[in-house]
């Protein structure tokens, strides 16, 4: 039976998030502070100092007795995250958030000794306790944790690095959220005036009504306007921190840490970027398309997402869960499962409210906490695939429980994989259950513009941060010097079919992963691009893939990305590959073309 909080959450399609904790004052959440406090005290004194004397048996134990004090320090600082991310406008939460990201900054400053020590281990007594009965389950965290060893630290800068980031980098990452989170949108709707949401005014670039697309477009750009000064020097502070560290750390390039971390070698990540960009004119012809098909001699940045083949129905909330986990069962009855848990477990938060941040996100814990999905759901065909999508990586992590802790994340060019594959999922099932040749034009556009927003915006967005950090390493950038970077890329990727205006030209502020997390944005192109190729697979093999694919997600960051998929054929080292994916999406596109004429 479910209880009673469970069932109020579901309806009202917010989180229960009383399995964490009933609150701040909740006594579960102070005592697992305090049981952290005393792990990481007892660590310290068992083990500082000795990490290079220990036996694989000894070392077993303190990897272990470490991953479990990370994770208890992380669940308080992953509750809090979660009540922000949908009250970012109230003061209480506001200050429990940044007392537990104080918290965790605490514990990781007095533990920052453990992978410093590790990395200083002589390299052939390294490699004899990696290749150890003991430690095999950890031989890839430990490798992975030895790349960084050029790039590590003394300790006591290490602490400092963590003790700063609270009042440095996390400071104006939170600065950034909360003024965009706190911004409202005054468009005409319906010949009444709205306040909307960054969700709700998002949502009406998909709209049928040229006009309010236009009035949204321009709302939006007022509305960020006033904060240009304050969101430029964000952005000019965190890009200076960031290639200061990575300077001071000996790095050659300000990308070079994203790529380490995401256990990539740097030609399979240009092979990646350079192959995109090579195919770059499919989104010329694509949007040439539209514009045709539009009617539009200035086809503009209003209209790259309005509904080229008639308005998209409306979908409820009821009829989108039942969809996606549709879809889900038709890939495995085990994903459906999964999915269905997801949405009846008041593990979702659904609709837009004052105070909620825009977009949608997956939030992993730590194991054997669950993931929590949050999404923005205005009842579009486009937050449909946005709940396919986070469930997506819901199921990439639920299944990655079977991991410990330390082998638990798969890293960012993965962790887009099962999300992307997850909107495929739906879109075949959409096709499968419709004979509608308008509503298939539709899906198949939809198709196309997904692989141009999920792979080609993103590896233009990657080309634009990259000159940006360059431009700020010669000197404080000005909004202006941003936006012209900004135009010049949105050039390249759109071809002459978009007509681009002046107040394009800052959207760059708009992007919240240029401020949460750097460099991020190639991993969703590495894993849209990664999905066709497995799409294919799936296809030809059928239900011997899907064993497969589901293992892959099973083994959560236990090996690299390679070796994981090495296990499906794929070698990520082949530019033909990558050449392979944007193949597909041409394929899309001469079918629409075809279609159209």
């Amino acid at each position: 039976m479910v209880d009673g909080g469970v069932a109020e959450a579901v309806s009202q399609g917010t989180w229960n998030l009383s399995e964490l904790y009933g609150g701040f004052d909740d006594p579960r959440l102070a005592a697992d502070q305090q049981r952290a406090r005393d792990g990481a005290s007892a660590f310290v004194s068992r083990y500082r100092g000795r990490i290079g004397a220990l036996d694989a048996s000894e070392f077993l134990a303190a990897l272990r007795e470490f991953e479990a004090i990370t994770a208890l320090t992380g669940k308080p600082g992953h509750y809090a995250s979660l009540r922000f991310s949908v009250s970012t406008d109230v003061p209480e939460v506001q200050a429990a958030y940044a007392q537990a990201q104080a918290f965790e900054a605490e514990i990781n400053q007095e533990l920052a000794f453990f992978t410093v020590e590790l990395s200083s281990i002589p390299l052939q007594q390294f490699e004899a306790l990696a290749d150890s009965q003991e430690l095999r389950p950890y031989r890839h965290y430990l490798h992975f944790q030895r790349m960084f060893t050029d790039y590590t630290l003394a300790e006591d800068v290490e602490r400092t690095i963590l003790r700063m980031q609270v009042t440095g980098r996390d400071a104006w990452v939170n600065l950034y959220t909360q003024v965009t989170s706190s911004l409202e949108f005054e468009v005409e709707v319906a010949g009444q005036l709205r306040v909307l949401t960054s969700s709700e005014v998002r949502a009406l670039a998909t709209d049928v009504d040229r006009s309010l697309r236009d009035r949204a477009l321009q709302a939006t750009v007022e509305a960020y306007e006033p904060h240009t000064p304050v969101l430029t020097h964000v952005f000019n502070t965190l890009f200076e921190e960031h290639r200061s560290e990575m300077t001071e750390r000996g790095y050659d390039d300000v990308m070079d840490y994203t790529v380490l971390k995401d256990d990539l070698a740097p030609d399979i990540v240009d092979a990646l970027l350079d192959v995109t960009t090579g195919h770059m004119p499919i989104v010329h012809r694509y949007h040439a398309l539209r514009k045709r098909v539009l009617g539009l001699d200035d086809y503009g940045m209003q209209d790259v997402r309005a509904p080229a083949f008639g308005e998209e129905p409306q979908v409820s909330w009821e009829r989108a869960s039942e969809l996606v986990v549709e879809a889900f069962t038709g890939f495995s009855p085990e994903a459906g499962d999964i999915a269905t848990r997801f949405l009846t477990q008041g593990w979702v938060d659904v609709f837009p409210r004052k105070g909620k941040r825009g977009g949608a996100f997956c939030a992993p814990g730590y194991p054997p906490e669950h993931p929590w999905v949050m999404v923005n759901f205005t009842g579009k065909t486009d937050n449909v695939f946005t709940l396919a999508h986070e469930l997506g990586h819901a199921l990439h992590f639920t299944l990655a429980l079977e991991q410990s802790p330390l082998n638990y994340w798969t890293g960012l060019p993965l962790a887009e994989t099962a999300s992307v594959f997850a909107e495929l999922w739906l879109h075949e099932h959409l096709m499968s259950v419709s004979d509608d040749p308008k509503l298939q034009r539709q899906l198949l556009d939809r198709q196309i513009q997904g692989a141009v927003g999920t792979a080609f915006n993103q590896v233009a967005y990657i080309h634009w941060e990259r000159r940006a950090h360059a431009a700020r390493a010669e000197s404080v950038a000005s909004a202006g010097d941003f936006g012209r970077l900004w135009s010049e890329e949105q050039s390249r990727l759109l071809g002459d079919a978009v007509l681009l205006q002046d107040r394009d030209q800052h959207r760059w502020m708009r992007i919240p992963h240029f401020v949460f997390a750097r460099f991020y944005c190639y991993s969703y192109a590495f894993g849209k691009l990664l999905t066709l190729g497995l799409a294919d697979l799936w296809r030809e093999q059928g239900a011997v893939f899907v064993s497969d694919y589901l293992a892959l997600l099973r083994a959560g960051g236990s090996m690299t990305p390679s070796e994981l998929v090495t296990e499906l054929g794929i070698d990520l080292s082949d530019r033909e590959f990558w050449e392979r994916g944007c193949s597909v999406v041409d394929r899309y596109l001469i079918q629409l073309e075809e279609l159209v004429d």
